[in-house]
Parts: C-alpha cells; sequence; structure tokens
C-alpha cells in the first residue's frame, strides 16, 4: 500500500508531498485481447443439414401451447392430490396440501400463459422476462400464503406435487 492512499488503480493517492496525484499506469482487467471481428462469423446451416443432424420431426413446429401445459400440470395436481387422500395417512390435509402444492405451480403458470396469449401479437424478450419475474414472486406469494393460512399443511404431499406439477414442462417438451 502506499503512503497515504490505496493500491488501487486509478485512485487517487498522496505523494508524501502533501498534494494527491492521479495514478494512470493501471490497465483494464475486462479488457479482451481478441475481439469479436477476429472470429469467423457463423454462417446459418440449410434445411438439408437441419435435417440430417436433428431429423425431420425435429424441425416441424410444436403443437404444444402453454395453455396445454398449464392443463397438464391442472390434471397431474389432480392425480397427485387423489393418490395422497387415498393412499396418505389422513385423507384430508395430505390431499388439500397436495392440492395446495399443484395450485401453487399451476396458477402462476396460467397467469403467464394468459399474458402470452394476450400479447401474441407483439411478443417481446422484456415482456417474457417480466412475465417470468412475475410468475416467480407470484410462486412465492402463494407458497407464503398456503403455510400461513393452512394450518394442517402437509409438507411432504405438497412439495412433491409442486415439483410434479412444475416437472410437466419437460414431459410437454418430449410430447412436441
Amino acid at each position: 500500500m502506499t503512503q497515504g492512499g490505496s493500491n488501487h488503480p486509478g485512485e487517487q493517492r498522496s505523494s508524501g508531498t502533501g498534494r494527491s496525484e492521479r495514478r494512470s499506469d493501471w490497465q483494464d482487467d475486462w479488457q479482451d485481447e481478441e475481439r469479436a471481428d477476429d472470429f469467423p462469423a457463423a454462417e446459418p446451416i440449410t434445411r438439408e443439414q437441419a435435417v440430417s443432424m436433428f431429423g425431420e420431426r425435429a424441425l416441424r413446429p410444436s403443437t404444444m401451447t402453454p395453455g396445454r401445459v398449464v392443463l397438464i400440470q391442472v390434471v397431474v395436481t389432480l392425480l397427485s392430490a387423489a393418490a395422497w387422500a387415498v393412499f396418505g395417512p389422513e385423507a384430508g390435509p395430505y390431499g388439500w396440501s397436495a392440492w395446495f402444492g399443484g395450485m401453487v405451480c399451476f396458477v402462476p403458470s396460467a397467469f403467464f400463459a394468459l399474458r402470452l396469449w394476450m400479447a401474441r401479437e407483439r411478443t417481446s424478450v422484456g415482456g417474457l422476462v417480466v412475465g417470468e419475474a412475475i410468475k416467480v414472486f407470484a410462486t412465492v406469494a402463494l407458497f407464503v400464503l398456503v403455510v400461513v393460512l393452512y394450518r394442517d399443511l402437509r409438507w411432504v404431499p405438497m412439495l412433491v406435487t409442486f415439483l410434479l406439477a412444475l416437472k410437466t414442462y419437460w414431459v410437454a417438451l418430449a410430447l412436441r
């Protein structure tokens, strides 16, 4: 460390004579040695190349819509809640806990899907990010509401059903 000052580049320091001087011998650590223009431009692949790499089925548009994903989440939630109510030690608390766990997942997803459908003519990346942020905050808020308001909550059925409903996105991607 220098006398009376900091050892950080670009900061003022005292030179011992009572005056401060600006350090100018620092380098920008974030500056890349190679620039983007040093790399060749990426060339798009042709349809034939895409078919040979991924198959014809991969190029067809998906029939899975956000609304269908939410519908699958509701079905998974109903099945899980019924299974927990039938096979759980206590039918009521286990079934309701599972139902609420699924609702924590599919209610924000339904609002996100509705938002996507309403903005289908003017979609943007920023809109998707904002929608996803709202969905995350709504999920947290619903978790808090369930924990605070439902006194007979059973954590395992709630969390298992939430995770099952959440993972339906992967099933939807596989079904295309």
